[in-house]
Protein backbone atom coordinates (compact mmCIF):
# COMPACT_ATOMS: atom_id res chain seq x y z
CA UNK A 1 0.00 0.00 0.00
CA UNK A 2 1.37 3.41 -0.98
CA UNK A 3 1.76 5.89 1.89
CA UNK A 4 2.48 9.58 2.21
CA UNK A 5 5.98 8.75 3.43
CA UNK A 6 6.82 7.20 0.07
CA UNK A 7 5.81 10.33 -1.81
CA UNK A 8 7.64 12.50 0.69
CA UNK A 9 10.72 10.43 -0.06
CA UNK A 10 10.30 11.13 -3.76
CA UNK A 11 9.98 14.83 -3.04
CA UNK A 12 13.20 14.76 -1.02
CA UNK A 13 15.14 13.40 -4.00
CA UNK A 14 14.09 16.43 -6.00
CA UNK A 15 14.63 18.98 -3.25
CA UNK A 16 18.12 17.68 -2.60
CA UNK A 17 19.02 19.08 -6.04
CA UNK A 18 21.85 16.73 -6.76
CA UNK A 19 22.98 16.36 -3.14
CA UNK A 20 24.77 13.03 -3.45
CA UNK A 21 27.32 10.83 -1.75
CA UNK A 22 30.79 12.04 -2.65
CA UNK A 23 32.74 8.79 -2.67
CA UNK A 24 34.82 9.48 -5.75
CA UNK A 25 38.27 9.95 -7.25
CA UNK A 26 38.95 12.56 -9.90
CA UNK A 27 40.76 11.75 -13.14
CA UNK A 28 42.96 14.28 -14.95
CA UNK A 29 40.34 14.57 -17.75
CA UNK A 30 37.74 15.85 -15.27
CA UNK A 31 35.70 12.67 -15.00
CA UNK A 32 35.20 10.96 -11.67
CA UNK A 33 35.21 7.36 -10.51
CA UNK A 34 32.27 6.47 -8.26
CA UNK A 35 30.64 3.31 -6.89
CA UNK A 36 28.12 1.63 -9.19
CA UNK A 37 25.62 1.80 -6.35
CA UNK A 38 25.40 3.30 -2.88
CA UNK A 39 22.98 3.17 0.03
CA UNK A 40 22.67 6.71 1.35
CA UNK A 41 20.89 8.46 4.18
CA UNK A 42 19.79 11.93 3.12
CA UNK A 43 18.21 14.71 5.16
CA UNK A 44 16.79 18.05 4.12
CA UNK A 45 15.11 21.12 5.53
CA UNK A 46 13.31 23.48 3.18
CA UNK A 47 11.61 26.82 3.64
CA UNK A 48 9.80 27.37 0.36
CA UNK A 49 6.72 29.11 -1.18
CA UNK A 50 3.41 27.26 -0.98
CA UNK A 51 3.08 27.55 -4.78
CA UNK A 52 4.59 29.77 -7.51
CA UNK A 53 4.03 33.47 -6.73
CA UNK A 54 2.57 32.72 -3.29
CA UNK A 55 3.17 35.25 -0.52
CA UNK A 56 3.61 32.59 2.19
CA UNK A 57 6.33 30.01 2.74
CA UNK A 58 6.17 26.72 4.65
CA UNK A 59 8.73 24.54 6.38
CA UNK A 60 9.35 20.96 5.26
CA UNK A 61 11.84 18.52 6.71
CA UNK A 62 12.66 14.86 6.25
CA UNK A 63 15.47 12.33 6.57
CA UNK A 64 15.42 8.89 4.94
CA UNK A 65 17.53 6.24 3.20
CA UNK A 66 17.67 5.93 -0.58
CA UNK A 67 19.73 4.23 -3.27
CA UNK A 68 22.04 5.74 -5.89
CA UNK A 69 22.62 3.60 -8.98
CA UNK A 70 24.88 4.71 -11.85
CA UNK A 71 24.12 2.40 -14.76
CA UNK A 72 24.84 3.11 -18.41
CA UNK A 73 21.15 3.48 -19.23
CA UNK A 74 19.19 3.53 -15.99
CA UNK A 75 20.32 5.87 -13.22
CA UNK A 76 18.75 6.44 -9.84
CA UNK A 77 19.15 9.05 -7.12
CA UNK A 78 21.25 11.69 -8.92
CA UNK A 79 20.23 14.61 -11.13
CA UNK A 80 16.57 14.11 -10.21
CA UNK A 81 14.90 10.96 -8.95
CA UNK A 82 15.43 8.48 -11.76
CA UNK A 83 16.17 8.58 -15.43
CA UNK A 84 16.66 6.37 -18.41
CA UNK A 85 19.55 7.61 -20.53
CA UNK A 86 19.23 6.83 -24.26
CA UNK A 87 21.87 9.15 -25.75
CA UNK A 88 24.95 10.35 -23.86
CA UNK A 89 28.01 11.68 -25.66
CA UNK A 90 30.35 14.67 -25.56
CA UNK A 91 27.70 17.01 -26.99
CA UNK A 92 24.23 15.83 -25.99
CA UNK A 93 22.28 13.65 -23.60
CA UNK A 94 18.69 12.49 -24.04
CA UNK A 95 16.85 10.90 -21.17
CA UNK A 96 13.49 10.34 -19.56
CA UNK A 97 13.41 11.69 -16.02
CA UNK A 98 11.12 12.24 -13.05
CA UNK A 99 10.63 15.05 -10.55
CA UNK A 100 8.30 15.79 -7.63
CA UNK A 101 7.41 18.45 -5.06
CA UNK A 102 5.70 18.87 -1.70
CA UNK A 103 2.01 19.59 -1.13
CA UNK A 104 0.28 22.65 0.36
CA UNK A 105 -2.56 22.70 2.88
CA UNK A 106 -4.95 25.45 1.77
CA UNK A 107 -6.12 26.16 5.32
CA UNK A 108 -2.53 27.15 6.15
CA UNK A 109 -2.42 29.65 3.29
CA UNK A 110 -4.43 32.89 3.56
CA UNK A 111 -4.98 33.26 -0.19
CA UNK A 112 -6.37 29.72 -0.53
CA UNK A 113 -8.53 29.52 2.60
CA UNK A 114 -11.57 27.33 1.88
CA UNK A 115 -10.16 25.99 -1.40
CA UNK A 116 -8.96 22.44 -2.11
CA UNK A 117 -5.44 21.55 -1.02
CA UNK A 118 -2.61 21.48 -3.54
CA UNK A 119 -1.51 17.85 -3.56
CA UNK A 120 1.92 16.37 -4.04
CA UNK A 121 3.07 16.85 -7.65
CA UNK A 122 4.97 14.36 -9.79
CA UNK A 123 6.47 14.98 -13.21
CA UNK A 124 7.68 12.66 -15.96
CA UNK A 125 8.92 13.31 -19.48
CA UNK A 126 11.81 13.53 -21.93
CA UNK A 127 14.78 15.85 -21.45
CA UNK A 128 17.43 16.94 -23.94
CA UNK A 129 20.72 18.26 -22.58
CA UNK A 130 23.06 20.21 -24.84
CA UNK A 131 26.58 20.24 -23.40
CA UNK A 132 28.04 23.68 -24.00
CA UNK A 133 31.52 22.91 -22.73
CA UNK A 134 33.79 24.20 -19.99
CA UNK A 135 33.49 27.81 -18.85
CA UNK A 136 35.36 29.28 -15.88
CA UNK A 137 36.56 25.76 -15.01
CA UNK A 138 32.99 24.45 -14.79
CA UNK A 139 30.54 22.39 -16.82
CA UNK A 140 27.73 24.24 -18.62
CA UNK A 141 24.60 22.72 -20.15
CA UNK A 142 21.37 23.85 -21.78
CA UNK A 143 18.66 21.57 -20.34
CA UNK A 144 15.33 21.23 -22.16
CA UNK A 145 12.85 19.08 -20.19
CA UNK A 146 9.21 18.61 -21.23
CA UNK A 147 7.12 16.85 -18.59
CA UNK A 148 3.59 15.73 -17.85
CA UNK A 149 2.46 16.75 -14.37
CA UNK A 150 0.29 14.69 -12.02
CA UNK A 151 -1.11 15.39 -8.56
CA UNK A 152 -1.96 12.88 -5.86
CA UNK A 153 -3.21 12.72 -2.29
CA UNK A 154 -2.82 8.92 -2.48
CA UNK A 155 -6.55 8.56 -2.73
CA UNK A 156 -6.44 9.39 -6.45
CA UNK A 157 -4.11 10.58 -9.19
CA UNK A 158 -5.02 13.44 -11.54
CA UNK A 159 -3.33 14.69 -14.68
CA UNK A 160 -2.56 18.40 -14.35
CA UNK A 161 -1.17 19.29 -17.75
CA UNK A 162 2.34 19.82 -19.11
CA UNK A 163 5.31 22.10 -18.60
CA UNK A 164 8.44 23.12 -20.50
CA UNK A 165 11.38 24.28 -18.38
CA UNK A 166 14.40 25.40 -20.46
CA UNK A 167 17.34 26.38 -18.28
CA UNK A 168 21.08 26.94 -18.30
CA UNK A 169 22.92 24.81 -15.75
CA UNK A 170 26.45 25.38 -14.44
CA UNK A 171 28.46 23.09 -12.15
CA UNK A 172 31.97 23.62 -10.80
CA UNK A 173 33.99 21.41 -8.50
CA UNK A 174 36.56 22.46 -5.89
CA UNK A 175 35.88 26.18 -6.00
CA UNK A 176 38.53 28.31 -4.31
CA UNK A 177 40.73 25.16 -4.34
CA UNK A 178 38.65 23.70 -1.53
CA UNK A 179 36.31 20.75 -0.95
CA UNK A 180 33.34 22.93 -1.91
CA UNK A 181 31.42 22.19 -5.11
CA UNK A 182 28.84 24.50 -6.63
CA UNK A 183 25.94 24.23 -9.02
CA UNK A 184 23.61 26.93 -10.30
CA UNK A 185 20.92 27.39 -12.89
CA UNK A 186 18.73 30.02 -14.49
CA UNK A 187 15.62 29.22 -16.49
CA UNK A 188 11.94 29.77 -17.18
CA UNK A 189 8.84 27.62 -17.01
CA UNK A 190 5.97 27.55 -19.49
CA UNK A 191 2.85 25.59 -18.57
CA UNK A 192 -0.40 24.54 -20.22
CA UNK A 193 -3.73 26.01 -19.17
CA UNK A 194 -4.59 22.95 -17.09
CA UNK A 195 -1.53 23.27 -14.85
CA UNK A 196 -1.89 27.04 -14.55
CA UNK A 197 -5.53 26.52 -13.56
CA UNK A 198 -4.39 24.21 -10.77
CA UNK A 199 -2.28 26.99 -9.24
CA UNK A 200 -4.24 30.13 -10.09
CA UNK A 201 -7.83 29.24 -11.05
CA UNK A 202 -10.71 30.13 -8.71
CA UNK A 203 -13.99 28.35 -9.39
CA UNK A 204 -17.15 30.44 -8.74
CA UNK A 205 -18.05 28.27 -5.74
CA UNK A 206 -14.76 29.29 -4.05
CA UNK A 207 -15.08 33.00 -4.87
CA UNK A 208 -15.26 35.51 -2.02
CA UNK A 209 -15.42 39.28 -1.71
CA UNK A 210 -11.63 39.42 -1.80
CA UNK A 211 -11.09 36.44 -4.11
CA UNK A 212 -13.13 36.77 -7.31
CA UNK A 213 -13.65 33.85 -9.68
CA UNK A 214 -10.79 33.48 -12.14
CA UNK A 215 -10.06 31.26 -15.14
CA UNK A 216 -6.34 30.78 -15.76
CA UNK A 217 -4.51 30.91 -19.09
CA UNK A 218 -1.66 28.79 -20.36
CA UNK A 219 1.73 30.32 -21.09
CA UNK A 220 4.65 31.78 -19.18
CA UNK A 221 4.62 30.76 -15.50
CA UNK A 222 7.84 32.30 -14.17
CA UNK A 223 11.63 32.15 -13.96
CA UNK A 224 14.04 30.91 -11.32
CA UNK A 225 17.68 31.28 -10.33
CA UNK A 226 19.19 28.59 -8.10
CA UNK A 227 22.53 28.26 -6.33
CA UNK A 228 23.79 25.33 -4.27
CA UNK A 229 27.03 24.72 -2.37
CA UNK A 230 28.20 21.22 -1.39
CA UNK A 231 30.90 20.61 1.20
CA UNK A 232 32.66 17.27 1.59
CA UNK A 233 33.02 16.81 5.34
CA UNK A 234 34.50 13.34 4.69
CA UNK A 235 34.59 11.08 1.64
CA UNK A 236 31.20 9.72 2.67
CA UNK A 237 29.54 12.66 4.40
CA UNK A 238 28.46 15.80 2.57
CA UNK A 239 26.60 18.94 3.66
CA UNK A 240 24.53 21.16 1.39
CA UNK A 241 23.11 24.68 1.53
CA UNK A 242 21.21 26.29 -1.30
CA UNK A 243 18.82 29.00 -2.29
CA UNK A 244 16.36 29.81 -5.04
CA UNK A 245 14.79 33.06 -6.22
CA UNK A 246 11.66 33.02 -8.36
CA UNK A 247 10.50 35.96 -10.50
CA UNK A 248 6.94 35.98 -11.92
CA UNK A 249 6.57 39.44 -13.42
CA UNK A 250 4.81 39.22 -16.78
CA UNK A 251 3.40 35.76 -16.03
CA UNK A 252 0.27 34.66 -17.88
CA UNK A 253 -1.85 34.75 -14.71
CA UNK A 254 -0.55 37.83 -12.97
CA UNK A 255 -4.18 39.01 -12.62
CA UNK A 256 -5.26 35.96 -10.59
CA UNK A 257 -6.29 36.71 -6.98
CA UNK A 258 -4.00 33.80 -6.02
CA UNK A 259 -1.01 35.51 -7.67
CA UNK A 260 0.32 37.37 -4.65
CA UNK A 261 3.99 38.13 -5.16
CA UNK A 262 6.27 38.76 -8.14
CA UNK A 263 9.40 37.63 -6.30
CA UNK A 264 9.73 34.72 -3.89
CA UNK A 265 12.60 32.74 -2.42
CA UNK A 266 13.47 29.35 -0.95
CA UNK A 267 16.23 28.17 1.37
CA UNK A 268 17.44 24.57 1.56
CA UNK A 269 19.89 22.80 3.86
CA UNK A 270 20.74 19.13 3.77
CA UNK A 271 23.23 16.33 4.15
CA UNK A 272 24.02 12.92 2.65
CA UNK A 273 25.85 10.04 4.31
CA UNK A 274 26.96 7.10 2.19
CA UNK A 275 26.54 4.01 4.38
CA UNK A 276 27.26 1.18 1.94
CA UNK A 277 29.02 1.20 -1.44
CA UNK A 278 29.58 -1.36 -4.14
CA UNK A 279 33.11 -2.59 -4.86
CA UNK A 280 32.42 -2.03 -8.57
CA UNK A 281 33.40 1.45 -9.74
CA UNK A 282 32.22 3.36 -12.82
CA UNK A 283 33.48 6.47 -14.61
CA UNK A 284 31.05 9.35 -14.75
CA UNK A 285 31.07 13.01 -15.72
CA UNK A 286 28.31 13.90 -13.18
Amino acid sequence: MITRNILSAIAVFVLLICVEAQAQDTNPNGTTIKPLWELVIGGIGAYSPDYPAADQNSLHGLALPYVIYRGKIFRLGEDGIAKGVFIDNDYTEFNVSLAASFNTKSNDNNARQGMPDLDYLGEIGPQLKIKLGEFFSGKTELQLPVRAVYSSDFGRVDHRGYLFNPRFYYKRQNIFYSSINMDSSIGSTFATKKLQEYFYGVEPRFATATRPAYEADGGYLGSKITLGLFYDITKRLQAYVGGQIGYYGGAANEDSPLFRKKVDSSVLVGFTWSIFQSATRVTTSE
